[in-house]
This record gives structure tokens, sequence and C-alpha cells, in this order.
């Protein structure tokens, strides 16, 4: 767990050895969920949810977890789509998940920024900052694109959640 959670602090330092690391190493695509998931307890904890609600509403944990799996998911996939198919880039689908899922734990800082801005849009987007940033310099460093091009594929990856999201029913990311 200790190389893990060096590669989690190297990625979140934009350190390129982390995603040379995710490129080759198939294994973090699993250590990838483990992270998500550990970040969505996280943010159930600052919500409130404790330690007791987290065994006795086991339905509304697992409902979190999947939501939260599901945005891991689908998020990943619209940036490798734009990446690749949009601006000719390479890489693989797994590569992408695993750089979201390392990306993760930045999110954690959304939970500053929508106390400090208000829980709407402009705080989120504020939080999500530095997610969508990792996002990019890993695309960067996968698809061999500009890093400018990798920041568009990361938000268009975000804006195509919303609209996904949206389409599916509900817009429940955390």
């Amino acid at each position: 767990m200790g190389v893990v959670l060096n590669r989690l602090l190297q990625a979140i330092r934009f350190d390129r050895d982390a995603f040379v690391w995710m490129d080759f190493n198939d294994r973090a695509t699993g250590d990838a969920l483990i992270i998500v998931a550990i970040t969505q307890v996280l943010f159930l904890f600052a919500g409130g949810t404790s330690l007791f609600g987290l065994v006795t509403g086991l339905f509304s944990v697992l409902s979190a977890l999947l939501s939260t799996v599901m945005f891991w998911l689908i998020y990943s996939g619209l940036v490798y789509a734009v990446a690749v198919y949009l601006f000719r880039g390479s890489g693989h689908y797994a590569v992408y998940l695993r750089i979201a899922g390392f990306a993760f734990p930045t999110l954690l800082l959304t939970i500053a920024t929508t106390r400090i801005f208000g829980a709407g849009l402009i705080g989120t987007l504020v939080g999500s900052l530095w997610f969508l940033l990792v996002v990019a310099y890993g695309t960067h460093y996968v698809s061999d694109l500009p890093l400018d091009r990798s920041i568009v594929a990361a938000v268009l990856g975000w804006a195509g959640w919303i609209v996904v999201s949206t389409i599916l029913g509900g817009f429940s990311l955390f």
C-alpha cells in the first residue's frame, strides 16, 4: 500500500513518474478503484455520516459508492473518447481509469470550497479544478496531446458527465 500512496502523492503533485507507472501497471486499476471508494467514504464522513451510520445505513452507503463508481467509469470513458476520437490522441481506456482514480482524492477540496463559495456551481467548480488539472496532465502524458487539448478533454469529460447524469435521472456526484 506504500507504493500506491506514494504514486497518489506523485499524481496530485503532477509528477510524470506516477503516470508512467499507471501506464505500465495493470494492477493500478484496482488500486484506483480502492482510492475512489475510500474517497467516497471520506465524503460520507464529511457529510455527517458516523461510523455507526456507515454500518446501519449500508444501503445508502452502497448507493453512494455505486454512484461514485459510475461517475468514475463514465467520466474516464468520456475523457478517453474526447482525447482519442475527437483530438486523435492515443492511449487505452484502462489508463484513463487509473488517472481519474488517482486524481479522485483531490475532489475532497470541494468540501472546503463549497463551504466558502456555497454548494452551487461555483463551489463545485473551484473544488474540482485540481481534479481536472491532474486528469489533464495525465491525459497529456498518455495521449501525446498538447496540454491545452488535454485540459479541454478533461473539461469536456466533466461537461459530458453532467449531461449523462442528467439524462440518467439525477445529478448525484457526492
